[in-house]
């Protein structure tokens, strides 16, 4: 991995908290971003109080993450908001949060490290989807769609940043321990996701880690415009 400073956002608590405190054992600058404040105390670790889907918020984060003088080399968009409900039990309230979170927030968040690291010319951004959107499961339309859209802006914007030794690729998780939407499924639920998926196993941080070493690794330069599932289809 490129040295430099790694962004995770969703970092409080859950999968980022995790992917934070496996990187700063490793050694590696770590900033985070949530809605809440982190109790993670680290002389290598910033954290940033931003909601990802208000605008103005980000580029502020942004400007003093520029201000920290050290590149930002990695982002790993991992925050998000999850859906168990039936499309036509979804309020408007939760469908627009679902779209501005997961869809707009991982948007300004990829825009703005891109405005740092074509400076640099370097740069590894590794956007998190979900095998939900190919396995097409019931309770999830937005947040299937949400996913989607990721999948579909990261494609783009790889190729409109082809020419740097910038890379953008999308890893679409499935069931992961100690998340969010695991908690929130039923055991139904579960048992239904997993018995469509080859590989069911829950998912470990180290895992995923792996996975986003990959990505940033200079090995893996050429990978980009890339979605890989977990779980098998």
């Amino acid at each position: 991995m490129q040295d430099g400073r790694i962004l995770i956002t969703g970092a409080s608590r859950g999968l980022g908290r995790g992917l934070v405190e496996r990187l700063l054992v490793a050694g590696a600058i770590v900033s985070g971003c949530s809605r809440q404040p982190s109790d993670i105390e680290h002389p290598n670790y910033t954290h940033f109080v931003v909601d990802i889907s208000d605008e103005p918020s980000v580029v502020s984060m942004f400007k003093d993450i520029a201000a920290l003088k050290v590149p930002l080399t990695l982002l790993v968009n991992n925050a998000g908001v999850s859906q168990v409900s039936l499309g036509i039990l979804t309020r408007a309230a939760n469908a627009e949060a679902i779209i501005r979170t997961n869809l707009l927030g991982t948007f300004f968040v990829s825009r703005e490290a891109l405005k740092l690291m074509q400076r640099q010319k370097y740069g590894r951004i590794v956007n998190f989807s979900s095998i939900n959107v190919p396995l097409g499961s019931a309770g999830s339309s937005l947040y299937n769609a949400s996913k989607a859209g990721v999948e579909a802006f990261s494609s783009v914007l790889a190729r409109e940043c082809g020419n740097a030794d910038i890379t953008i690729n999308t890893l679409g998780l499935s069931l992961v321990n100690n998340s969010g939407m695991l908690e929130a499924l039923g055991e139904k639920a579960v048992s239904d996701k997993q018995s469509n998926m080859l590989k069911p196993k829950v998912l470990e941080v180290d895992e995923i880690l792996h996975v986003v070493n990959f990505f940033a690794s200079p090995l893996a330069r050429n990978m980009t415009c890339q979605t890989l599932y977990f779980g098998g289809l």
